[in-house]
């Protein structure tokens, strides 16, 4: 598959919505990847969107800015977007799953904007923006080479979630070099200082980004073991 730069790059934030059928189902909203300078658009967007696809659920794949990104804008329309899928009469309950940097995205969305999603599966997340363990290029990428300890404090997921965070489902693996598995740890303790409701898996071996690549067999069960969260939550949702 060739490379597309709109959907790699893109300057605006925007998404697209995949419906199977008409039935009214539930959704996956999936934000790839890539350190706010690119998307992996493919590995962990249209690869992702099959699976979820087969296993019954709507999907879109959100596109978000990463160049010349103004933070506020992309928070205001990941927020329209929100909203927009929210009202949609096929979609019966909306999460989020990201990916790295677009696992930073789905923290935000279920954090900082309003309507909040029903549920967050993150991925090898960038949490921190704080050292140290920071992912230093996330952040500059998102608010800039001299953004403050305040304004990096302001998007560091483990010090915004609050107790209106929807239930979270996060693994990582030990042997990550690029975003340090501390990342996952630190969200799991806010979110349980929070009495949010977390599930989180650690595997024992592979690098940063792989997602459904057949690269370190083992690792493959986090997608089992996703399916049986969403299903979960599903049936928790629908007795609340």
């Amino acid at each position: 598959m060739k490379s597309n730069h709109k959907l790699e790059k893109p300057i605006h934030t925007s998404y697209t919505l995949h419906l199977i059928d008409e039935t009214r189902r539930p959704f996956i909203l999936i934000c790839p990847g890539g350190g706010y300078t690119h998307l992996a658009y493919e590995k962990e967007g249209l690869a992702i969107q099959t699976w979820l696809n087969e296993a019954g659920y709507h999907t879109g794949i959100l596109t978000y800015q990463v160049q010349n990104i103004h933070y506020k804008t992309l928070l205001s329309d990941i927020e329209k977007i929100m909203s927009e899928l929210r009202s949609h009469p096929a979609l019966k309950q909306i999460f989020v799953l990201g990916f790295s940097a677009g696992a930073h995205v789905a923290g935000l969305i279920g954090s900082k904007i309003s309507p909040r999603p029903d549920g967050l599966l993150l991925a090898y997340p960038v949490v921190s923006f704080i050292e140290p363990f920071s992912h230093r290029g996330s952040w500059q990428n998102l608010l800039g080479e001299t953004a403050s300890f305040e304004l990096r404090s302001q998007f560091s997921l483990e010090r915004i979630v609050d107790e209106n965070t929807p239930p979270c489902f996060i693994w990582h693996t030990i042997t990550d070099q690029a975003v340090p598995v501390e990342n996952s740890l630190c969200l799991v303790a806010a979110l349980k200082a929070k009495q949010v409701s977390v599930e989180c898996h650690l595997f024992p071996e592979g690098r940063h980004g792989l997602g459904i690549l057949p690269e370190v067999p083992h690792l493959l069960q986090w997608q089992g073991l996703a399916e049986n969260w969403l299903k979960e939550r599903q049936s928790q949702n629908e007795c609340d």
